[in-house]
């Protein structure tokens, strides 16, 4: 009787160690499995997305090379990138018209209380390069010599050193990020407005290419639109580079956003998380803004 009862005890010892060792097998399994899903859903969360982003024509290069490169990266994501100027995309984002918004200011105080919960990101610094045609022989201007054009006090070349010729002003837009901070770092020291005679121009390329098509005209664009088609001015003596608007001797800098309406979902932080990284930021030397980091 009691050898029965051993032999049986050995059995239930044998049954009890087996399904122990099944457990064990489909609990790591179970763990294996889950480690799987997760890793899966770090993409999952991209396929088939669709990120709208619109905003500032100064960031628009910034936002369209890091989407190509992006989409590259996440071949089933898709990223739509235009223009329309800051206050287009602080109000698109604003009212869900897209998912991101680039503006080249930051966001006035009447946009924070009529939206509370959006959410500004820096992504580049940048500054507001004083243009004027490659043959000007103007070369430099004082602070003074500048709010006096823009308020259309002077208005002759020959007043600041250069050709007797009527001086043609051309500005940017109500609600461009380039015109705000143009106007916030130049003509509101003065108290005094932008002249009603200036020539408005809706991008920074279009200004480019207006300052560029005459030898009397002056203007305002972002010092990564800068190029051999156009002079940048000094501004009492000082050039404007990516080195004297990091140092903060260069009068006109300002910061880039990108903004979100709340904290980012998982799509957009994760092409926030690109801009904002290595890759990212390197895009933005590229295209001849200043890395944020």
């Amino acid at each position: 009787m009691e050898k029965r009862c051993g032999g049986e005890d050995m059995k239930m010892v044998k049954k009890i160690n087996q399904v122990l060792i099944l457990i064990v097998t489909l609990m790591s399994l179970s763990v294996l499995g889950c480690t799987d899903t997760s890793d899966d859903s770090q993409e999952d969360f991209l396929v088939n997305v669709k990120l709208q982003i619109a905003g500032s024509t100064t960031v628009l290069p910034v936002a369209e090379e890091c989407a190509r490169v992006f989409m590259e990266k996440h071949p089933d994501a898709r990223v739509f990138v235009s223009g329309g100027g800051s206050s287009h995309g602080v109000k698109a984002v604003a009212d869900g018209t897209v998912d991101i918004g680039c503006a080249s200011r930051d966001l006035k105080s009447s946009e924070m209380d009529a939206n509370p919960d959006l959410v500004s990101h820096p992504i580049a610094k940048d500054g507001v390069a004083v243009i004027v045609h490659s043959s000007n022989p103007v070369t430099d201007l004082t602070i003074e010599q500048l709010q006096d054009i823009y308020a259309g006090t002077i208005t002759n070349w020959k007043d600041v050193g250069g050709t007797d010729s009527v001086i043609m002003v051309v500005t940017r837009e109500e609600g461009s990020g380039t015109r705000d901070c143009f106007e916030q770092a130049v003509m509101k020291p003065i108290k005094s407005e932008i002249t009603d005679y200036g020539i408005i121009q809706d991008s920074n390329g279009k200004m480019r290419v207006t300052v560029a098509g005459s030898s009397q005209a002056i203007g305002f664009l972002s010092l990564g639109y800068v190029n051999s088609d156009i002079k940048a001015l000094k501004l009492d003596g000082i050039e404007p580079t990516k080195e004297s608007v990091v140092d903060g001797s260069y009068a006109i800098s300002r910061t880039l956003w990108m903004i979100t309406n709340g904290a980012p979902n998982s799509a957009e932080q994760a092409y926030l998380d690109f801009v904002l990284g290595d890759e990212g930021q390197k895009i933005v030397e590229s295209v001849h803004f200043i890395a944020i980091k």
